[in-house]
């Protein structure tokens, strides 16, 4: 099988021959930069070098799949929220919030992603990726209409509302949908496999289960229908602990669950089973930044003996993560992800 053939069987819960391993969140580390010439800040503003670093983690480190783009803040500077950070040890963050005040809100208008904020250099990236991809699925990120709502409003503001005022929220997490929804056709049209919906705020951390349902979860699911009615699958991301939250994640009607170390595997594949595939859980704040290739191999063997459908890191790649931890992932996938298949 192709590494594309590979994941998209996985996320239509077919039959293969081993589990691919792959990374549907961030990919850029320090070790790609040098090794593709493509470094942060310049590989997340010019679509050539975001092409070239994203190629990186799939020619150098070996990983079964190419990912773009390498930050969370994409989609919130559509709205026009201002993001930048010409630091090298960090993404572009947002310095200020689109939707401060409530008027701000009734004068904004869904934008269209092929021509707002750094969209296009994304979906140009993804054109470029499609003519020297053939056979490994690319994957397009982008952060859900309940994370785009936080964004926009701010963290905190956005906290408050749910309890003061959760009608101006949900107004606003509709319209983040709307757009998520034109992201998602954009990037398919550009030739995007796989999206990948990323929410930050969505976990225990900042939720309760209560709390998902109403706020977070049906915006998700109707992204996830939309998104099916392109014919490309949708894995969803939530980081953090989910474990309370996994049966309403696997009924959004996402393809795949990403989920974070700290989630149980077995735990996941019993909850998902026969309606996601369960992607995950490399820890990558410990094993894959810390530890030795040794202690990644043991830990991506226990990832595949608990039934993982795809091996993947927890969460986004750390910056400073040893290239020789990311070779030694894969080539534990493909040594071992064989047996008991």
């Amino acid at each position: 099988m192709s590494e594309r053939e590979r994941l998209m069987e996985v996320l239509r819960l077919g039959k293969v021959d081993r589990p691919p391993c792959v990374c549907p969140m961030q990919t850029g580390t320090l070790d790609l930069m040098k090794a593709s010439g493509a470094f942060w800040p310049d590989a997340h503003e010019d679509p050539g070098l975001m092409c070239q670093l994203a190629l990186a983690a799939h020619e150098v480190a070996g990983l079964e799949s190419i990912r773009v783009p390498f930050e969370v803040s994409v989609d919130a500077s559509a709205f026009g929220a201002v993001t930048a950070d010409r630091k090298l040890r960090r993404g572009p963050t947002i310095l200020s919030n689109r939707v401060p005040r409530r008027e701000d809100f009734e004068a904004m208008e869904v934008p269209e992603p092929a021509r707002s904020g750094k969209v296009p250099i994304v979906l140009q990236a993804i054109r470029s990726l499609k003519g020297k991809a053939r056979e490994t699925p690319i994957i397009c990120g982008m952060v859900s209409p309940h994370m785009l709502a936080f964004q926009l409003i701010g963290d905190q503001a956005a906290m408050m509302d749910m309890y003061q005022d959760p009608i101006f929220l949900k107004a606003v997490m509709h319209t983040a949908k709307s757009f998520a929804i034109s992201y998602a056709e954009a990037a398919s049209e550009a030739g995007a496999d796989v999206i990948t919906m990323v929410d930050a705020f969505a976990s225990g951390d900042f939720l309760s289960p209560d709390q998902y349902r109403e706020f977070a979860m049906p915006y998700q699911a109707k992204v996830c229908k939309e998104v099916e009615k392109l014919g490309i699958p949708l894995i969803l991301h939530i980081c953090g602990d989910t474990t309370a939250i996994l049966p309403m994640m696997a009924g959004t009607g996402a393809n795949g669950i990403s989920v974070d170390h700290e989630v149980e595997i077995s735990y996941a594949k019993t909850v998902c089973h026969g309606k996601a595939a369960v992607l995950g859980n490399i820890c990558p704040s410990t094993t894959l930044l810390k530890g030795s290739p040794q202690e990644v191999t043991s830990a991506t063997m226990r990832c595949l003996e608990a039934g993982t459908d795809a091996v993947a890191p927890g969460c986004g790649l750390a910056l400073e993560t040893p290239l020789a931890n990311l070779k030694a992932m894969v080539e534990a996938t493909k040594r071992f992800g064989a047996k008991g298949r």
